[in-house]
Parts: C-alpha cells; sequence; structure tokens
C-alpha cells in the first residue's frame, strides 16, 4: 500500500523492499496502518537486481536514495552525504541471475522530527541502469511515528507539573481522643514524683 513506483525499461530489474519491524519480513512498502519505526530504529533494506533478458550485463550501476530522516548505515559502494545518494556497481550479471544486496539506515533522533506530526511517511529510492540503456526503479515506503507526550500548560505557557506525592499523617479522629487522656495522667504522675523526691 502506498509509495510504490516500479519503473523499468529493458532487461534490468530492480525491487527495493524494506523490513517489517513487527514480523522481520521484508516487504515493498509499509503504510500507515503498518507496523511503524521509531526514532533511532535501525532500518534494514535489500535491494534485489534480476537480469531477466536473455544475454550478459556487463556493468549494472545501482544509486540508492535514502530519504530525508534517514540516516546511512552500512552497505556497498559509496555514500554522498550531500546527496544522500549510496552507489555501487555490479559486473556480468548473467541470465535470469538475482543479486541480494543489504544495507543499513537509522532513523534521526526524536528532535529532528517534524514536531507537527505524530507520523511522518517517507520514501526510499532505488535505480539501476546499464550501459546499453536499460533502466529500472522502484520505491519502497515506511511510517515513522513520533512518540508525542501532552504536557498541560497554565495561561502564561508554563508547563503544569504533577504533585509530587505526600506521605499521609496519622489519624486524628475520634479514636485518637483517646490520647489526650493521658496527658493529665501523665502530668500527675511527674508531680507526685517530684514530691517524694524532695521527703
Amino acid at each position: 500500500g502506498g509509495g510504490q513506483s516500479c519503473v523499468t525499461f529493458g532487461n534490468v530489474v530492480i525491487n527495493k523492499k524494506v523490513l517489517n519491524p513487527a514480523n522481520n519480513t521484508f516487504v515493498d512498502n509499509l503504510g500507515i496502518n503498518d507496523p511503524k519505526y521509531q526514532p533511532g530504529y535501525i532500518v534494514n533494506f535489500r535491494i534485489e537486481i534480476t537480469n531477466n533478458g536473455d544475454s550478459n550485463l556487463a556493468k549494472v550501476d545501482v544509486k540508492d536514495i535514502f530519504p530525508k530522516l534517514v540516516e546511512f548505515g552500512s552497505g556497498p559502494g559509496n555514500f554522498d552525504q550531500k546527496t544522500k545518494t549510496l552507489t555501487f556497481a555490479m559486473d556480468n550479471l548473467a541470465p535470469n541471475e538475482t543479486r541480494i544486496f543489504g544495507i543499513l539506515g537509522k532513523v534521526v533522533g526524536i528532535n529532528q522530527l517534524p514536531v507537527s506530526q505524530g507520523i511522518v511517511c517517507v520514501i526510499n529510492q532505488a535505480i539501476a541502469s546499464t550501459s546499453e540503456g536499460a533502466i529500472s526503479q522502484d520505491n519502497s515506503q515506511f511510517c515513522i511515528e513520533r512518540k508525542i507526550t501532552q504536557i498541560s500548560t497554565t495561561k502564561g505557557g508554563f508547563p503544569v507539573l504533577s504533585p509530587i506525592p505526600v506521605a499521609s499523617s496519622p489519624a486524628t479522629g475520634p479514636e485518637a481522643l483517646a490520647l489526650f487522656s493521658l496527658i493529665p495522667t501523665g502530668i500527675l504522675g511527674w508531680l507526685l514524683r517530684k514530691k517524694s523526691q524532695s521527703l
């Protein structure tokens, strides 16, 4: 669902997939109602490149363009930080042969995600091309969920903090009145002791 844009000319086919974080299976896309990634999560991608023709492909150039909110982790070839593009090449792809490449990315921290959006969906694009003019492009979508904590504020904009719990004091109801009746008895005992000492 959503984000799929596969265009192919010639005898090379590229298929871009992303790992479903809930069941650890690779899928073409993860939509808004599918399991989501969260800030700081590692994202596993897979690129499958197939020669569906009847002749050998001497060289296939691959570009993998990372989405804005995902940082490059690891993968074959070279990564250009400015264009957020991973590039690599393969030689001698035989007819009906498929080669699979694993790529890792990482979702940016929560401070880099849009504040106004609880969920944002991004698209990763992969392109394969040959010197013979064959080209194939495929996209893979997944969504990132930002955990938003609602904080109440006063009219002046100051946050309202939860009250600090206070230990309860002893009961002061009718059952505590019996304690007061012991006070005169204590005073009387003290006076009698004082008097006996003076005799």
